[in-house]
C-alpha cells in the first residue's frame, strides 16, 4: 500500500497518506473501488476493503470532511522499522502467544534459578553457623591452652626459682 501510494503519483488525487503520514485518506471512493480496487485487489467493495484492512488492525473512521481514513499505529508513511509489526490478527495473536510461551519459559527457569539460589543461601547458613560454633569452640579451647600455658609458665618459673634457691622439692 505504501508502495502504492508513493510510487503512483496519480492516484494522489484518489488516495493519499493523511497530513501526518500515519494513515491513508481516501479522497473519492468510486475511483478508489473501480481504479485502484479492481487493479490490486480483485475486486471493488469498499466493504471488503475495510475488513481486509482490519485483519491487519487497521481502523477505519470518516474525517471531519466525512472521507474515510485507515490507521494503523505501525503503518506510517516515514517510517519502515514499524512495517514488520503490521500483520494479520491471527498472526498477531500467535505472536502474543509466542511470545507469552517465551516469557512463561523464562519465568520458569528464573524460578528455578531462584530456587537453587535459596538452596545454596540455606547451605551457606547453616554451614557459616556450623563454621562459627567451631570458632566458638576453638575459641574456647585456645583460651583453656592459654590458661595452662601459664599455669605450666607460673610452674616452671616456681621449679626454676626453687633450684637457684637450693630447695628440694619432695
Amino acid at each position: 500500500m505504501i508502495k502504492l501510494i508513493k510510487q503512483n503519483q496519480s492516484y494522489s488525487e484518489i488516495i493519499s497518506f493523511d497530513g501526518k503520514g500515519d494513515g491513508i485518506i481516501i479522497h473519492q471512493q468510486e475511483l478508489f473501488e473501480n481504479q485502484i480496487l479492481l487493479n490490486y485487489f480483485k475486486h471493488n467493495h469498499i466493504d471488503s476493503f475495510t475488513r481486509q484492512m482490519n485483519n491487519y488492525g487497521f481502523k477505519r473512521v470518516k474525517n471531519h470532511q466525512g472521507k474515510y481514513e485507515f490507521k494503523n499505529p505501525f503503518f506510517q508513511k516515514n517510517n519502515k522499522n514499524t512495517i514488520h509489526l503490521v500483520m494479520k490478527k491471527k498472526q498477531e495473536k500467535i505472536q502474543i502467544i509466542s511470545q507469552f510461551l517465551a516469557l512463561k519459559s523464562e519465568l520458569n527457569q528464573f524460578s528455578q534459578e531462584l530456587d537453587q539460589f535459596n538452596f545454596f543461601a540455606s547451605s551457606y547458613q547453616q554451614s557459616q553457623s556450623i563454621l562459627t560454633e567451631s570458632q566458638n569452640k576453638v575459641k574456647l579451647e585456645m583460651i583453656s591452652i592459654s590458661q595452662k600455658n601459664l599455669e605450666m609458665e607460673q610452674m616452671l618459673s616456681y621449679l626454676i626459682y626453687e633450684k637457684k634457691n637450693g630447695f628440694k622439692l619432695d
